[in-house]
């Protein structure tokens, strides 16, 4: 969560030379996409068990059916009250926040050397 506040301050500071519009829309879509991953990382793991895989599983599919509905819902009421709304800025910065922070996390364990290993293996 932490890179996509990074990232969703940078898209906003990227957007004030465009306007009131562009920022304003760019806080939007980034703050959807930090609200609704907020919402999933709370609801799969508040009190959790790892005795219970299955019920994380259980979890998971809820939280992500939820978040998707958050999505929905929360980009309907942007597109139907507000007016001048920059949607290819909304969009991308959604888009910006979900998966530049995927493809970050994936590029830090590339060059980390991990690989998918746990961390305290000697291998």
């Amino acid at each position: 969560m932490q890179v996509q506040a990074l990232l969703a301050s940078l898209a906003t500071v990227i957007a004030l030379p465009f306007g009131n519009s562009a920022v304003v829309s760019v806080l939007i879509g980034s703050g959807v996409c930090l609200l609704a991953n907020g919402l999933f990382a709370v609801a799969v793991f508040r009190a959790y068990r790892a005795q219970y895989p299955e019920r994380l599983l259980l979890r998971m599919y809820r939280a992500e059916a939820a978040k998707l509905a958050l999505i929905i819902g929360l980009f309907v009421v942007a597109f139907v009250t507000l007016d001048g709304l920059n949607i290819p800025a909304l969009l991308a910065a959604y888009l910006v926040t979900q998966v530049a922070s995927t493809l970050i996390a994936a590029q830090w364990e590339t060059q980390s050397g991990d690989h998918g290993k746990n961390r305290h293996d000697k291998n």
